[in-house]
């Protein structure tokens, strides 16, 4: 849930006996409002479709609310304390999240309402429903798990990224292959700054850093979600003036970035020049230091499906990995690389502002400063959510010091071809 206030999207839960537990999200359009609550409560046949073992976990999980609950002039307002949104639920919905806010467990819950003549299992899909709406839109969390005592039953993983040093427990269950995205960023003897404890809960994994709660998703993100945690824990504790929107490749000493729009091609670019012989230091975020030299972050990249046959002639293993699911829900395959270049700060050569048009003729085009400015800009994040003087500065070292190009190409072999000629 991306949305402000102003802007959110509606979800809504109607039902028929109980006329259902409302889940409006206020500010919104009703062109979204279906949930799996809508469709559950409208047949109450698919309650039998609720997975037994989702069922199992809410019954005996400790759930903690994300939110605030006032009752308004006859109205029932709840305010995600999490997200700065704010939702409307109806009479019984509400009841339901009082019911959780003082401890009752889920099964009290469904017993409650079959005391007030609902059918039983009627009451018990129902709840359900709600649960399961409410946890994916992070207003209810499990409570922070205990610390692991049998080892069997977790994978312990290690792994360094600029500015920190991260311990991941798996559920064994789910480690294989999601702990292998990260293995070549694993280190021994190093002590953790910082924990992450991935916890299975019925149909999602939670992610707990420290032993407090922090994202969730289904088993095909796993890996999309710890690398988002990963590249904020980098963010916040790393050395760095700016952090870039681009890959970056080592070639003859120096950094070559390539920046671009989702759709560019930068990764499947990437990967390309890694084949030709470039050393790979980043796919998507590259971190520029005080001194304007580049630090690279090693993540694997994640390739989408329209790359895969592209790719499949360089990197044969691409074809035998997982397949994971983002955000967005694009299907991607994760590309661990057997060699990356250390993330030590080395000084930009080149900075290549991509331009994937069909059929254009293959170009590679000095561009002005102003130019090289924009597309070092376009996506980049500041501490403090603004350009320092500071940073400015490191910058306009970058591009006084950088060859700056746009590459317009159609084909990538063209793009190869011009890229390895620019930065002998």
């Amino acid at each position: 849930m991306n949305t402000t206030l102003g802007e959110a999207r509606h979800h809504e839960m109607c039902g028929s006996t109980t006329k259902g537990a409302v889940t409006e999200q206020l500010n919104a359009s009703d062109d979204q409002c279906e949930t799996h609550s809508d469709r559950s409560m409208h047949n109450p046949q698919l309650h039998a479709k609720v997975p037994a073992r989702q069922r199992r976990w809410h019954a005996t999980a400790r759930l903690v609310p994300q939110g605030r609950l006032a009752c308004i002039k006859g109205q029932n307002i709840l305010l995600s304390s999490t997200q700065g949104l704010v939702f409307a639920l109806n009479d019984t919905a509400a009841d339901i999240w009082r019911s959780l806010e003082e401890g009752v467990p889920v099964e009290a819950i469904v017993g409650e309402m079959a005391a007030r003549g609902v059918d039983r299992q009627e009451a018990d899909g129902y709840v359900e429903a709600a649960l399961q709406d409410w946890e994916r839109l992070g207003l209810i969390q499990p409570a922070p798990p205990p610390c692991p005592t049998a080892a069997h039953q977790h994978i312990c993983q290690v792994v360094a990224v600029p500015g920190v040093c991260v311990r991941i427990l798996y559920p064994a269950a789910v480690a294989c292959p999601a702990a292998t995205v990260f293995q070549h960023l694993e280190v021994r003897n190093r002590v953790a700054d910082v924990q992450f404890h991935l916890v299975e809960r019925g149909q999602r994994i939670h992610l707990f850093r420290d032993g407090h709660w922090t994202d969730s998703c289904g088993r095909d993100e796993i890996p999309i979600m710890v690398k988002g945690q990963l590249l904020a824990e980098v963010l916040g504790h790393s050395e760095y003036e700016l952090a870039l929107h681009a890959a970056a490749l080592f070639k003859n000493g120096r950094t070559l970035l390539l920046c671009g729009n989702p759709g560019s091609g930068k990764t499947t670019l990437t990967l390309a020049l890694v084949h030709a012989g470039f050393g790979f230091a980043a796919d998507d975020v590259t971190l520029l230091d005080s001194a304007g030299q580049g630090i690279g972050l090693a993540f694997a990249p994640a390739v989408k499906s329209g790359s895969w046959s592209i790719l499949g002639h360089y990197f044969p293993e691409l074809g035998r990995s997982p397949v994971y699911r983002r955000p967005d829900r694009r299907r991607v395959r994760f590309l661990v690389p057997k060699d990356h270049v250390p993330p030590v700060p080395r000084p930009v050569g080149w900075v290549v502002l991509l331009c994937r048009t069909q059929d254009a003729k293959p170009s590679l085009r000095v561009i002005d400063p102003t130019d090289i400015l924009g597309g070092l800009l376009n996506g980049a994040f500041a501490r403090n959510k603004e350009l320092s003087s500071t940073a400015f500065d490191v910058l306009c070292q970058v591009i006084r010091s950088a060859q700056g190009f746009c590459l317009t190409y159609a084909k990538l072999d063209d793009a190869l071809e011009l890229l390895k000629a620019a930065c002998r």
